[in-house]
């Protein structure tokens, strides 16, 4: 693990690509398959399109890093780990305020996604670290 993440420190837009990645990945499930099965998870698609809006501008954010490789990059992997973190509220917010509404499935598939979210910006902030 610690190779990892010495690896990482040495080669940050890797980091933000993984992130950039997900992300894309988040907003695409969210804003493209997940409606097709909106009858069963019982979550509102008008809400599925909202929670798909912040993975968007993340990628585009991320990746925009990675590319541009800065300098200063744990300042702005920082960004990103908050970030994150505000998904994952934002996530919760709107799961609890629809839960009367949606299915098992739903609560496992938001639940897990919040899992991932949280391990990677809280990977991310450690990386921030000396």
């Amino acid at each position: 693990m610690n190779s990892q993440i010495q690896f990482l420190k040495n080669n940050p837009k890797y980091i933000f690509l993984i992130d950039g990645l997900g992300a894309i990945l988040s907003g695409v499930l969210l804003f493209l398959v997940l409606p097709l099965y909106v009858d069963l998870l019982g979550m509102p698609m008008e809400t599925l399109y909202t929670l798909s809006i912040l993975p968007f501008v993340y990628a585009v954010y991320s990746l925009l890093c990675c590319i541009l490789n800065p300098f200063q990059w744990k300042f702005y992997l920082r960004v990103i780990a908050i970030a994150n973190f505000f998904y994952c509220t934002f996530t919760m917010f709107y799961l609890v305020m629809n839960l009367e509404k949606t299915s098992v499935i739903c609560e496992i598939y938001f639940v897990l996604e919040m899992i991932v979210v949280v391990s990677l910006a809280s990977f991310e902030w450690k990386l921030t670290k000396d």
